[in-house]
């Protein structure tokens, strides 16, 4: 658990911005002159350990593009893409060590950076270890209907082929949310029919170790139909092979979209011949959120590399740093936890306003919760509590967190009556929607016995 204390502490430090172009962007921006736009993104790549944008970074101290000359960062920057292997690393770093005024101060600036950005820092905090993907091995649920697409009858007259692969995720009732069609070939040709079988999926309400209903994000499913032989299948087989060729050329190319695209069919076995963490990692390296997160997952879980709580966490800060609403409830939940060395629950309640304003609403009730329950007086806030929460009955007028949440801040605004009442109500939903109701009804009870004793 030190370690992770140590390692959010060393993302803090590294890592503080709200947009990120991926690595062709930063590039054309620098090949246009661009300089003061592309420097921001190249270093930003750099720190998350883009070989070519660390070596760019250099040039660009080294050669004053857009800023002062600075030839001990240019020295540095060289040196860490010297030791990633960058082919013209080495005799740039033979021609700076000629122009340095001071080696000590050189092997100062790059012992400064190397300490955060260098190659044993990143494997160290950040870039995980490669196991086995395994679709569908996370976090067990039952399926309580999870039908088949319903196909029209001339697919199968008609020989048709096809594939999708789908994110959806599973909200505390079971329902499925955010279902979205990631990649198909043809391209729309089965859409319609997979989001519609996948929207009607209905799950046992997930729970965490402690019994508490919960989320799950991002669940991946494949659909395949596979024609038999003849000249129809052949034709499928090679313009669906020329689609993934040109995916996977983009994702060589370094567009980060293409590189999460890749992963995700790497990890679908659409395509068969690559691991899909790499390109995960690559495409993260490259600045893409998402991927960001997908690689905490991975982390957290297990599945697709060996866990470290440490490194889930740094990724889930750059994410969440990024703007990524997810990881910063995420990143929240692992400041929240008592239990936890990185209890901060004021860094907490920033990440879970920057997920609520985003309407996420999983960041609007636990924030509205915090606002209403914290002991700290800088988070206190039963007033804005109800407004937050109001917000979130907007978008679920009856979500027994929501509900909870109104009845503390009434109660701890004096107004005990109508406090007790939203609770109620509060439970009487969660049994509905079978969820756990023991949390609630504690508060229910810690509320009434504290009016008891003060009478």
């Amino acid at each position: 658990m030190p370690i992770v204390r140590i390692s959010l502490a060393w993302i803090a430090f590294c890592f503080s911005w709200h947009a990120l172009a991926d690595f062709p962007t930063a590039k054309s921006l620098f090949e246009k002159q661009e300089y003061q736009l592309a420097k921001p993104r190249l270093e930003k790549l750099a720190e998350l350990g883009h070989v070519e944008a660390q070596f760019l970074v250099s040039r660009i101290y080294a050669e004053g593009l857009g800023t002062e000359v600075d030839i001990n960062k240019a020295y540095a920057w060289t040196l860490i893409a010297r030791d990633r292997d960058h082919p013209e690393a080495a005799k740039q770093y033979l021609a700076l060590r000629r122009k340095l005024d001071s080696r000590r101060d050189g092997k100062a600036t790059f012992s400064e950076l190397d300490s955060k950005y260098g190659k044993d820092a990143l494997f160290g905090n950040l870039y995980p270890i490669a196991n086995r993907f395994v679709v569908g091995s996370g976090t067990k649920i039952k399926a309580i209907r999870q039908d088949e697409p319903d196909y029209p009858n001339y697919f199968e007259r008609g020989g048709v082929s096809a594939w999708a692969v789908v994110h959806y995720d599973i909200n505390e009732d079971g329902k499925v949310e955010n279902a979205k069609v990631i990649a198909s070939f043809p391209v729309d040709g089965i859409n319609e029919y997979v989001l519609q079988a996948v929207n009607s999926w209905r799950f046992q309400p997930p729970r965490d170790l402690y019994g508490d209903t919960m989320r799950l994000e991002m669940q991946l499913h494949s659909f395949q139909i596979k024609a038999g032989q003849g000249s129809q299948s052949r034709r499928f087989n090679r313009d669906n092979q020329e689609y993934l060729d040109a995916i996977a050329a983009a994702a060589k190319a370094e567009f980060a979209e293409y590189q999460y695209l890749y992963a995700i069919l790497a990890e679908s076995n659409i395509v068969k011949t690559e691991n899909p963490l790499e390109w995960y990692q690559r495409a993260a390296i490259n600045g893409h959120q998402t991927a960001q997160y997908r690689l905490a997952q991975c982390l957290i879980t297990g599945n697709g590399c060996d866990k470290d709580r440490s490194k889930a966490v740094n990724w889930l800060a750059v994410a969440a740093e990024g703007g990524n609403p997810k990881a910063a409830y995420l990143l929240a939940q692992e400041l929240l936890d008592s239990n936890n060395v990185n209890f901060e629950p004021r860094k907490a309640a920033r990440y879970l306003e920057l997920a609520a304003l985003q309407e996420y609403m999983p960041a609007i009730a636990d924030y509205a919760s915090l606002l209403a329950m914290s002991d700290d007086p800088q988070i206190y806030n039963p007033n804005k509590a109800v407004s937050l929460a109001e917000q979130g009955r907007a978008i679920d007028p009856n979500h027994p967190d929501l509900l909870s949440t109104l009845g503390i801040a009434f109660i701890e605004l004096g107004q005990q009556g109508r406090g007790e009442a939203m609770l109620q109500q509060a439970i009487s939903e969660a049994r509905k929607r079978n969820w756990a109701t023991q949390n609630f009804e504690d508060l229910l009870l810690d509320y009434q016995t504290s009016v008891a004793g003060m009478n």
